[in-house]
């Protein structure tokens, strides 16, 4: 019926009071959702939502709604029923913007004069209960919204959520209230959503096709690259979303507080029973958000074994390093510095530009191992292998080791332009022995960097500022490895997708000494969807979209003296294995 409601989360609403003639849309066959609604616009929908009240008092006469104004008879017939009213310099505004709460005060009005009954006064304020914003509610409208409150008109969440009172109302959340108002049978709001197909066979066989004409020189999914990603566009908005906090997130039982930094935390070894055997590893972490802060569960599957994860820790010294300048100069991002040889009059390169050189695998300036062993170069092997059990409070792990190849520049330093003073210089001792951390040391550090705005400080990367992370979270943005990608489409989220995070770091080698091909992928992801996918009927404008953040490490081998078969196999199975992931943290059974 309207060619712009199709992805909108009122849109069974729409159709359903477009179909009983309440509402309409534009010659141009658009109903515009996300319009805001005006005073005159919203007073003409009152004559036919609630056609059977009665005159109850005299109209008011409003100067700036004259006879020749469009709305001139809505605004009389909702002035005579005692609905709307206009101000005290005699005027209606009927250009203004309605608010979310005007709206309210408006339908439960029109609810009671319906049911031939005066508002009754509710003797409990459920606005402090429901809502985190209650103060922002005007005095006059609390009784009216608490009314709501009680009638299910605006839902009863376990958790307190923004109602946003004074926030201009739009098109589509005023459909939304009306549906709940009118009392819409929820079998017309039930329309076709995402499928989440549950059957991981058929899954992997649908990705292992994806993989012919792929060898491990090149995945189907862990070298897709992100000129390709939908979000591509979106990675500069990463850091402001991560700072954001959601009006509702998913809820999550059997939580506890983000542990505190160097604290190993619980993690259930029973969690992760559904992923096939070749993962031999993993760790995931859910989380949800209570007042304003990460409550978080972990899962695993031998998530606390130390083994070699390939070239997912290099994200590792990425952190240390901007730790270390932060510790020095707290205020300045370490974007804003330049890497270059030490003792070098050159410009060098951007912080930015070596870390997207090491997750993207552009070659454009040099190679992923050579800029991830230039960065360790920057503290002696013993000091970040230090820093890193500090952190994690793994003191078995060890992280001494090289990417294989010789340092981009053997002896970097970092310094500012602007100040012309060097702010970090190389420890100058060579990196050798082994890099071996757990699923959950990943996993951990990725979540330290993704919630750092979330967080107590005690949970905190010490020294380490959000400016500069915003940095790293751009850099590790754009990971050649696109899985998530991959499981959102499989999903069929992406067109009811909202705020996405998408960041991560792959690692892939085959071992001479185990004779086996391994894959690791360590992600980060967040977003918003209509909580009507999971819970149908669910339009509440107030409780329209929830939030899902959460953080895994996986480990995947394959060994039958094939390389290019053993890589094909991982790469679908990792893309199994995240969408699974995915499918059961959206439906709450993870």
């Amino acid at each position: 019926m309207f060619s712009d409601i199709a992805n909108h989360w009122a849109n069974e609403c729409i159709m359903a009071l477009a179909q009983r003639g309440f509402i309409s849309g534009y010659p141009n066959g658009t109903f515009r959702p996300k319009a805001l609604v005006s005073r005159a616009e919203f007073a003409a929908l009152l004559p036919k939502v609630f056609d059977q009240l009665t005159e109850r008092q005299a109209a008011g006469s409003f100067a700036d709604v004259p006879m020749q104004h469009w709305a001139h008879g809505a605004v009389t017939w909702a002035s005579q029923r005692g609905l709307l009213s206009g101000y005290e310099d005699g005027s209606f505004r009927p250009r203004q913007t309605m608010s979310r709460v005007q709206a309210v005060v408006v339908v439960v009005a029109g609810l009671d004069a319906a049911q031939g009954v005066a508002a009754e006064v509710s003797q409990t304020d459920l606005t402090t209960t429901y809502f985190s914003d209650a103060a922002q509610i005007p005095d006059y409208a609390k009784e009216a919204v608490s009314a709501a409150l009680d009638r299910q008109l605006l839902e009863r969440l376990g958790e307190p959520r923004p109602m946003q009172p004074n926030q201009a109302i739009t098109r589509g959340e005023v459909a939304a209230l009306l549906c709940r108002a009118l009392a819409i049978p929820a079998a017309e709001l039930t329309g076709e959503y995402p499928a989440l197909a549950a059957d991981q066979t058929a899954i992997f066989q649908q990705f292992l096709q994806q993989e012919e004409g792929f060898d491990a020189a090149k995945l189907a999914f862990l070298d897709r690259g992100i000129q390709t990603s939908p979000y591509r566009d979106q990675i500069a908005q990463y850091a402001v979303r991560l700072q954001e906090l959601p009006a509702l997130s998913a809820p999550l039982k059997q939580t506890a507080a983000y542990p505190k930094t160097g604290e190993i935390f619980f993690v259930n070894e029973m969690g992760l029973e559904f992923l096939p055997p070749d993962l031999l590893a993993g760790c995931v972490c859910l989380s949800t958000l209570q007042g304003g802060i990460r409550q978080t569960r972990w899962l695993g599957r031998d998530a606390l074994s130390d083994r070699q994860l390939w070239s997912a820790t290099k994200f590792i010294p990425l952190l240390a390093v901007a730790a270390r300048a932060n510790a020095i100069a707290p205020t300045v991002s370490i974007d804003r510095y330049r890497i270059r040889p030490t003792g070098s009059s050159a410009q060098g390169y951007t912080f930015y530009e070596l870390a997207a050189g090491i997750t993207s695998y552009d070659n454009r300036i040099a190679t992923s191992n050579s800029l991830a062993v230039m960065f360790k170069n920057f503290e002696t092997p013993e000091s970040l292998e230090k820093w890193t059990q500090q952190i994690t409070g793994n003191q078995a792990l060890s992280f001494q080791g090289r990417y294989g190849e010789v340092p981009f520049i053997e002896f970097p330093e970092l310094w500012n332009p602007q100040t012309q003073k060097v702010v970090l210089k190389a420890k100058g001792k060579r990196h050798s022995g082994e890099n071996l951390v757990s699923p959950y040391d990943l996993t951990r550090l990725m979540t330290m960097a993704a919630w750092h705005w979330q967080v107590p400080h005690d949970a905190k990367i010490p020294e380490i500022q959000g400016h500069s992370l915003a940095t790293i979270i751009r850099a590790l943005g754009v990971d050649t490895a696109r899985y998530i990608d991959v499981a959102i489409e499989t999903l069929g989220l992406s067109d009811a997708i909202d705020a996405p995070v998408i960041i991560s770091k792959s690692g892939f080698g085959r071992s001479d000494q185990r004779d086996r091909t391994e894959l690791t992928y360590c992600a980060f992801v967040q977003f918003s969807l209509p909580r009507k996918i999971t819970v149908p009927g669910a339009t509440d404008p107030t409780a329209s979209h929830q939030q899902y953040s959460l953080a895994f490490t996986l480990v995947a081998a394959q060994d039958v003296n094939d390389a290019n078969q053993e890589a094909r196999y991982i790469d679908a199975l990792m893309a199994t294995a995240v969408t699974e992931i995915i499918r059961r943290a959206v439906l709450g059974t993870l």
